[in-house]
């Protein structure tokens, strides 16, 4: 039993092409085409281009620690935006060193608000 299969006609908008050479690494096929993006990740990498410009990064060697704090900054304002390792994580530390030195628990507060 054969059976006959009608072509298919479809409006030049409807239909697909195959990529050439077969050589492109991509998984994006637009990627792989035309080496730009897909339109809808430009607007998300605008946003990102965006923000990089509007904050700066900061590289700070805390010289009681001697530990390597990470900040983003607001270029405008100048506020902390995110940072690492987290203040939390930093006041932490240094009450658990102070504990360790035999400070006081007065001291111990005081030193662990300490300013980095």
């Amino acid at each position: 039993m054969e059976t006959t299969v009608a072509p298919t006609v479809l409006p030049q908008y409807q239909t697909v092409s195959a990529l050439g050479g077969g050589s492109s690494t991509s998984t994006d096929p637009q990627l792989a085409q035309n080496g730009n993006p897909p339109a809808q990740n430009q607007p998300a990498q605008f946003q990102a281009q965006l923000t990089a410009d509007q904050t700066t990064r900061v590289v700070v060697l805390n010289p009681e620690t001697r530990e390597v704090i990470f900040r983003v900054i607001d270029s405008r304002s100048r506020q902390v935006l995110r940072q690492v390792p987290d203040e939390a994580l930093l006041r932490m530390r240094a009450y658990n060193k102070a504990l360790e030195e035999g400070k006081s628990p007065a001291d111990v507060l005081t030193h662990a608000d300490m300013q980095v």
